[in-house]
C-alpha cells in the first residue's frame, strides 16, 4: 500500500512540476497570434564635425537666384477609344457601329463590346433601351444569326448579315 502511495506521489509531484514548466513557457511566448516584433536597425555613424572655413563664395549660388528643382513628370492618362463606349442610341445606330467594329480585320472578338450592344441594346426588351428591335420578329431572327455568326468569326456572313440589317 506504502508502494502505491509513493508511486501516485511520485506521479503527482512530476505531473504538477510539467504543469508549473509548461505554463511558465507559456506566460514567457506571450500571444504566439501576434507578428514577431521588427528588428531594431543599427544607429546611424555619429556625423562628422562640421568644417571650421566657409565654402568659397564662387561655389555659392549667385543672389536672387534659387536651385532648381526637377519637377515631377504628369501621369499620362490611358485614353479609350470614344467609337467603343456604351450602346449608341438609335436601332440605325447600334447597326452601324457594329458594320465599323466588323470592318476590322481579323474580326473582334463578340464577348467584347459586339455582345454589349446586341444583348444590351438590340435584343434587350425593355423600353429604357437605347436601341430595341423587340418588336420586330424578322429583324431579331436576323440579329440572333449575327451573334451566332460572330461568335464563329464568321466575318463574311457577319458583314452580309450586317448589310441586310442596314437596309
Amino acid at each position: 500500500m506504502r508502494a502505491k502511495l509513493v508511486t501516485f506521489g511520485i506521479t503527482a509531484v512530476a505531473t504538477l512540476a510539467l504543469v508549473v514548466q509548461a505554463s511558465s513557457q507559456a506566460i514567457a511566448q506571450g500571444n504566439s497570434n501576434k507578428p514577431a516584433a521588427a528588428k531594431r536597425k543599427a544607429p546611424p555613424p555619429p556625423p562628422k564635425p562640421a568644417q571650421a572655413k566657409p565654402a568659397p563664395a564662387a561655389a555659392a549660388p549667385a543672389e536672387g537666384t534659387m536651385a532648381a528643382k526637377p519637377k515631377p513628370k504628369p501621369k499620362k492618362k490611358k485614353k479609350a477609344p470614344m467609337a467603343m463606349a456604351g450602346v449608341p442610341n438609335g436601332v440605325p445606330n447600334c447597326i452601324k457601329h457594329l458594320t465599323q467594329m466588323a470592318a476590322k480585320d481579323p474580326l473582334i472578338d463578340y464577348d467584347g463590346h459586339p455582345s454589349e450592344i446586341i444583348n444590351g441594346g438590340l435584343l434587350w426588351n425593355d423600353p429604357k433601351s437605347q436601341c430595341s428591335i423587340a418588336g420586330d420578329e424578322a429583324m431579331k431572327k436576323k440579329v440572333i444569326e449575327l451573334a451566332g455568326a460572330w461568335r464563329r468569326k464568321d466575318a463574311s456572313q457577319v458583314r452580309s448579315l450586317l448589310q441586310e440589317l442596314a437596309k
